[in-house]
């Protein structure tokens, strides 16, 4: 009935966790689609503030409203979107995550890094040409250098002074699914080499290195079996500045530890190294002191413990001892002889020859030891009794 319960109980438990997880799914998807609802909300203001201008414009002529000179429902100025709207910050869902970068492997393996040549296919900047200067694979967003530029409102908090210009040049972004690869393939008629964009790539040869936990893959067109190569990565240079410890001040050996003292406080010991860590080999004399006093007070109850035995137990314990005494016991010529006699009859009686051997038995008259008990009594006949 325990087991059952148990069971029981497990299964209440999966069901639990089961269900959390689906509701803080639910409550991220509700959150990324409210977050969507915004940026479509102030996107479609846009649009249609834009067409509203353009009728006035068509309709009122010099009379038309100066619009540059006051600010929109979202605090933007004229011509210009938010930062948010401008860098796609806005949360998204997996499943939008998956559809973004489908085309380049999936969000996992992604096919695109920085300093590969992109293309726009989707939007007001389609058909530039560029470098990816950056990718952000929590929105599946990209930035390419010195393409896509934009207007932004710069809130009032963000400004240094009251001489900064609200309304600055950004370099916005698109989503992956809006950019293909661009790169030079030879013609396969006549073998010159023009830039080719790929509409397609996935991952192949994934490896993952342990020491460094570091996952490297290549990237191929499908169905071609064309091996793309990476970007070449710039070394990063750091520059020296005043404020820098020379390598030669960093190797200069300052600190030459003796024998008449420790290298370092022993305070200090403790908050460099975990001092119950399981790991530990070298331990303190009182430590050692009271792990031994430890073992030799087991040691001490377990012999307190077998000096406590019942009268069967010390019998018991000497008969072990009779036993380890006398040593294992050795078979006797007498002993043998009739061992083989026993299997010779067993022999004969299985239907195999027998073998005569020559043995000589010594007669002994066999005393017969006298009855330990007394020989049970028999019973005595029972009397016919007259049939009624």
């Amino acid at each position: 009935m325990d087991k059952i319960m148990r069971r029981v109980r497990m299964a209440e438990g999966q069901v639990a966790r089961r269900c959390k997880r689906k509701a803080v799914g639910r409550a991220l998807e509700r959150k990324a689609e409210r977050k969507s609802e915004v940026r479509n909300k102030e996107a479609t203001h846009q649009l249609k503030a834009a067409r509203q201008a353009r009728l006035e414009d068509w309709k009122m002529g010099d009379l038309a409203p100066k619009r540059d000179l006051t600010l929109d429902q979202w605090g933007n100025y004229w011509g210009s979107v938010s930062i948010a709207r401008a860098r796609l910050s806005i949360a998204i869902t997996p499943e939008e995550r998956k559809a973004r970068s489908a085309w380049c492997s999936g969000p996992k393996y992604i096919c695109i890094k920085p300093g590969d040549r992109v293309v726009v296919t989707e939007g007001s900047f389609k058909d530039k040409i560029g470098f990816v200067d950056e990718i952000d694979t929590k929105f599946m967003t990209v930035s390419i250098k010195d393409t896509l530029r934009t207007n932004i409102s710069i809130p009032g908090y963000m400004l240094n002074s009251d001489s900064d210009d609200p309304v600055q040049v950004f370099d916005g972004r698109v989503p992956v699914s809006a950019v293909r690869l661009v790169h030079p393939l030879p013609h396969p008629v006549t073998g010159k080499m023009r830039d080719v964009i790929i509409r397609e790539l996935k991952a192949i040869n994934v490896n993952f290195d342990r020491p460094t936990r570091e996952v490297t893959y290549d990237r191929v067109i499908p169905g071609e079996n064309v091996v793309i190569p990476w970007p070449k990565e710039e070394p990063v240079v750091y520059p020296d500045n005043d404020a820098d410890t020379l390598r030669i001040d960093v190797e200069q050996r300052t600190f030459v530890p003796t024998l008449l003292r420790p290298p370092m406080p022993e305070s200090i010991i403790d908050e460099l190294r975990n001092r119950y860590s399981m790991f530990r080999t070298r331990h303190t004399e009182e430590y050692i002191a009271q792990k031994e006093a430890e073992e030799a007070a087991k040691k001490a109850k377990k012999k307190s413990v077998e000096s406590m035995m019942t009268p069967v137990q010390e019998f018991n314990r000497q008969q072990r001892e009779m036993r380890r005494a006398r040593g294992q016991p050795e078979l006797t010529p007498e002993m043998l002889e009739k061992i083989g006699l026993v299997i010779d009859k067993n022999r004969v009686q299985r239907g195999f020859p027998a073998v005569e051997v020559e043995v000589e038995v010594k007669e002994k008259e066999e005393e017969v030891p006298a009855p330990r008990f007394a020989a049970p009594m028999t019973p005595k006949p029972t009397e016919d009794r007259p049939v009624v």
